[in-house]
C-alpha cells in the first residue's frame, strides 16, 4: 500500500495500546465507544505527563460539547479514584476499568496524582466546539488574528445578503442597459458565492459569463466589507479567519504559537468536518515534523456523505492520506451479534461512493 493510501482494513484500535502520536485517523462507526476512548486517551495522557492544559478537545455542537466535557471529567475522577484504591492495597476486580489496571502496573503514585491536579483544574480544559476555538486562537493571536474585540455574532445574513445583492444589481443595471439576468438570478449567484467562500470562481471570456463572475467576486467583497462596518460576524468567519491567518504570509508563526499552546488534539465527530476546518487542524497541528503535536481524528466516515449537514467525503478522505496511522474501533457496544450479523449479510463489502468509504464489520 503507497503512503497516505487508505487501507482496506484499518487495525483495530486499543485504548490501553500504545498512545497515539503524530496523525491518526480513528474510524468509530455508531455504538463502538467514540467518547469512552476520548475520556480514556485523555485520562492516560494526564497520567502519562502531559497538563490537562496541553490538550484540546474539539467536537461539533454546543450539545455535544457539553457531553464531552462531562464524560471526560467523571473519567478522571473515576480513574484517579481506582488508583488510590489499588496504592491503598485493594486487590484488582474483575470488572475493573483496564484503564486503571494499565496505569497501576506501574508509577501509580505519580500517575494518581496527575489526575489529582487535572481533576482540581478540570475549568481550565479546552474542550470546545470547532467555532469556539477558532475564536479563541483569534482572540489570542492579536492583530494577526483579525477579530475586533467588539464584534457581535450573528446567526443569519440573509437580509444584509439581499441588501448587497439589490445594491449591486441596481448599480449595474440602472442605467439603462437591459438586465442580463434577473434579480432572482443575481441573488442566487452571489448566495453561491458568498455561502461556499472558499470554492473557486472561475473567470469567464464572453460578456454574460463574466458579468455573473464579477457580481459573485464583488458581493463577496462588498459583504465584508459592510460585515465590518457594522462590526457583525457569523460563526463561520471565525473558521476563515484563522485559516486566513494559518494560509497567510504570517502562517508559519500563527501555527506555531497554536502548536506552543498544546500537545495533543483530540477532534470528535471528524467526518462532519469541511476543508476549511481541516485545513486549520492540518497547517496548525499536522504538517511541522520539527515540533510536531500530536492529532486524533475521531469520525465515522460513513456519515461524512451527509452533505446536508455540512460533512465534506474529500475532507475526511484527505485527512485519511495525510495520517501517518490509521485505526478502526471494532466492537459495538449497544447492539446484539444477530443484529450485528444481519447488517453485515446486508451491507459487508458495500463502498459508499469511494474505496475509503467503506462499511468495516465489527463484533
Amino acid at each position: 500500500m503507497s503512503e497516505g493510501a487508505i487501507p482496506l482494513q484499518p487495525v483495530e484500535f486499543d485504548a490501553c495500546g500504545l498512545l497515539p502520536t503524530g496523525v491518526t485517523v480513528l474510524e468509530a462507526s455508531a455504538g463502538t465507544g467514540k467518547t469512552y476512548t476520548i475520556a480514556a486517551l485523555t485520562a492516560r495522557y494526564v497520567a502519562e505527563g502531559i497538563p490537562l492544559e496541553r490538550l484540546l478537545l474539539v467536537t461539533f455542537t454546543r450539545i455535544a460539547t457539553g457531553e464531552l466535557r462531562e464524560r471526560v471529567r467523571e473519567r478522571l475522577v473515576s480513574v484517579e479514584r481506582g488508583l488510590a484504591r489499588r496504592l491503598a492495597g485493594a486487590p484488582a476486580q474483575p470488572d475493573e476499568d483496564p484503564v486503571v489496571a494499565l496505569l497501576a502496573q506501574t508509577d501509580a503514585a505519580p500517575r494518581r496524582e496527575r489526575l489529582a491536579r487535572a481533576i482540581a483544574s478540570f475549568d481550565a480544559a479546552t474542550i470546545a466546539t470547532t467555532h469556539g476555538f477558532c475564536q479563541e486562537m483569534l482572540g489570542g493571536l492579536g492583530i494577526a488574528g483579525d477579530l475586533e474585540p467588539d464584534v457581535t455574532f450573528v446567526e443569519d445574513l440573509s437580509d444584509l445578503v439581499d441588501d448587497v445583492v439589490d445594491d449591486l444589481y441596481v448599480r449595474r443595471f440602472s442605467r439603462g442597459d437591459p438586465p442580463a439576468f434577473t434579480r432572482t438570478e443575481a441573488a442566487a449567484i452571489a448566495r453561491a458565492a458568498i455561502e461556499n467562500p472558499s470554492a473557486r470562481i472561475v473567470s469567464a471570456d464572453d460578456a454574460v459569463p463574466k458579468m455573473r463572475d464579477r457580481l459573485a467576486r464583488v458581493a463577496r467583497t462588498e459583504l465584508e466589507e459592510r460585515k465590518r462596518a457594522m462590526m457583525v460576524m457569523t460563526y463561520d468567519d471565525l473558521v476563515t479567519r484563522l485559516g486566513a491567518a494559518l494560509a497567510g504570509p504570517g502562517g508559519a508563526a500563527t501555527a506555531a504559537q497554536l502548536r506552543s499552546r498544546y500537545d495533543v488534539v483530540l477532534v470528535d465527530e471528524f467526518q462532519d468536518t469541511d476543508p476549511a476546518q481541516w485545513e486549520i487542524m492540518r497547517l496548525a497541528f499536522g504538517q511541522d515534523p520539527t515540533h510536531p503535536a500530536t492529532l486524533v481524528l475521531i469520525a465515522d466516515p460513513k456519515q461524512a456523505i451527509y452533505a446536508f449537514r455540512g460533512a465534506d467525503v474529500y475532507a475526511y478522505l484527505e485527512a485519511a492520506r495525510t495520517a501517518g496511522s490509521q485505526a478502526t474501533l471494532p466492537i459495538n457496544w449497544r447492539s446484539d451479534q444477530g443484529l450485528i450479523d444481519a447488517h453485515d449479510a446486508l451491507f459487508s463489502g458495500v463502498k459508499l461512493g469511494h474505496e475509503g468509504i467503506a462499511y468495516r464489520q465489527v463484533r
